[in-house]
């Protein structure tokens, strides 16, 4: 019987770090890969994911994907509301969850009251998309700004597995190479993958209607055209249960120094509790999330990152995520 009450962070053992590690390097692995890496039966780790999952330290698993390779573009907006209550709060964030292109709604305090990631073709489709949020909600969307996404980068989760060591990150940020074409069955296989990264290729085979040869073969394809970037799981609810505040944190830079720039990114991709790294062009120039305990450690956080940029921080921006609505990458706009 599944467990009804969130657990603590602190009362993972060792076997639950090491099982985590895993998974944040690849979601997929089978558990008789991970068992056989941590020193655990299958069926063992199989049972302490269960109970992660059943505890909320853990809440799904996620497949993060380079639309780029799709032919698609990621835009992030942020959205200013005004005159609102909780009833029409509720009917903005419904229509942002229903609608094709929104892959993600956060509802945050702070500089802005709404983060979305929207899929579209181009500016012009984001523009449109948004005009059309903005007329149907024009007494209540105050302001919006569209960052074009020109590249983003996952980061695991290492503060949930410490005190394990951490391997550094190597700096390979590189843009997306020229969209791919990608068949039918491709897109059934990302949609079920949006949904389950973990999903059994012989449950992929049955529901498409083909051979699991076949689904192996398209998979590996993908992973190998990048088109799949990462497997990883979702850890929201449990972060929060555990005392984490989600925060995302925008820069605006006075010019684009090449070798500050990599220095922040080196000082991103490895500090333990960012999760991820975005590089925009528009009102941002750099954005990115974290999870800390206290205010305090945020702006620790903040004051090493304006020693590191000095004067190239022109100014930030901050907002607390207070939920999260919507994350997917496979929106329906995709399956179009």
């Amino acid at each position: 019987m599944s467990t009804k009450y969130e657990i603590p962070l602190n009362i993972l053992s060792i076997k639950d770090r090491k099982i985590l590690m895993e998974l944040f390097n690849n979601a997929r692995t089978p558990f008789s890969i991970i068992g056989k890496r941590t020193g655990l039966s299958k069926e063992v780790v199989n049972y302490r994911i269960k109970r992660m999952l059943d505890n909320k330290i853990l809440i799904r698993f996620n497949t993060v994907l380079d639309v780029n390779r799709l032919n698609w573009e990621i835009y992030l907006v942020n959205i200013k509301l005004r005159n609102i209550n909780n009833q029409i709060e509720e009917e903005i964030i419904k229509a942002m969850v229903s609608h094709a292109n929104i892959a993600q709604v956060l509802k945050c305090i702070g500089n802005h009251d709404l983060i979305l990631k929207i899929f579209v073709r181009n500016y012009i489709e984001a523009n449109s998309v948004m005009k059309e949020l903005e007329q149907q909600f024009k007494s209540h969307i105050d302001s919006y700004t569209l960052n074009f996404v020109e590249m983003e980068q996952p980061i695991p989760l290492p503060f949930f597995y410490a005190p394990l060591k951490i391997k550094e990150q190597e700096i390979n940020l590189q843009k997306s190479s020229d969209p791919i074409s990608v068949s039918e069955i491709d897109l059934h296989i990302l949609k079920l993958l949006s949904h389950h990264a973990r999903m059994p290729t012989t449950d992929m085979a049955k529901t498409i209607g083909i051979s699991r040869e076949l689904v192996s073969h398209h998979l590996k394809k993908l992973e190998k055209n990048k088109v799949i970037i990462k497997y990883r799981p979702s850890a929201w609810s449990g972060s929060k249960s555990i005392g984490y505040s989600w925060y995302f944190v925008m820069l605006k830079l006075n010019q684009n120094n090449q070798s500050v720039q990599k220095r922040l990114q080196y000082y991103i991709l490895n500090n333990p509790n960012m999760t991820y790294y975005y590089k925009t062009i528009g009102q941002q120039d750099l954005q990115f999330e974290i999870r800390l305990k206290t205010s305090d450690e945020l702006n620790s956080i903040l004051m090493e990152i304006r020693a590191i940029l000095k004067d190239e921080l022109r100014s930030h921006q901050l907002s607390i995520i207070l939920k999260e609505f919507k994350y997917t990458y496979f929106p329906e706009c995709l399956s179009r």
